[in-house]
């Protein structure tokens, strides 16, 4: 009876190594989401730092993912509006928080991405885009960033 178990104690346990490793970061991400570690539960701090909150009525897809991206379950079609949130965690910390704005008028829109890098001296980022002006995202100040957002009708928060 013994040998019968050591006979098959053996391939099991190289077969489960085996999964283990190739699904060894899905596994750790079901048993410790960041999702839950810096989704809603992470306000606080997020408030302590001045960066916008992420709703709890907000939403993410990205189950098995160290960038998570909340978006409001449904999202205008036009105006301008906040529409959504990214979180970047890397080993079981955050290092990025960041909201987009859009504004979507006339067949057309524009962009401002306002982000917190915590592993970044300066911290704060602030990013403009309109396909009308330039090819890609251009940096810009908190003040024009603030300014845009003004001339929206929205405020950062």
């Amino acid at each position: 009876m013994r040998k019968t178990r050591d006979k098959f104690r053996y391939p099991l346990l190289t077969i489960f190594s085996f999964i283990f490793l190739l699904t060894k970061d899905k596994l750790y991400y079901l048993m410790f989401p960041p999702g839950r570690k810096y989704g809603v539960a992470f306000n606080a701090e997020r408030a302590r730092l001045g960066i916008a909150l992420l709703p709890d009525t907000w939403v993410t897809n990205d189950k098995f993912s160290e960038t998570k991206v909340w978006h409001p379950v449904n999202r205008p079609d036009s105006g301008s509006f906040r529409s959504s949130k990214v979180v970047v965690v890397k080993s079981g910390s955050i290092v990025y928080d960041g909201d987009t704005y859009l504004r979507i008028a006339g067949g057309g829109y524009e962009k401002l991405t306002i982000g917190y890098s915590y592993s970044d001296t300066s911290g704060w980022e602030y990013k403009y885009y309109n396909p009308l002006i330039a090819t890609e995202e251009k940096n810009v100040t908190k003040y024009r960033a603030d300014s845009i957002l003004n001339n929206w009708g929205l405020e950062y928060k």
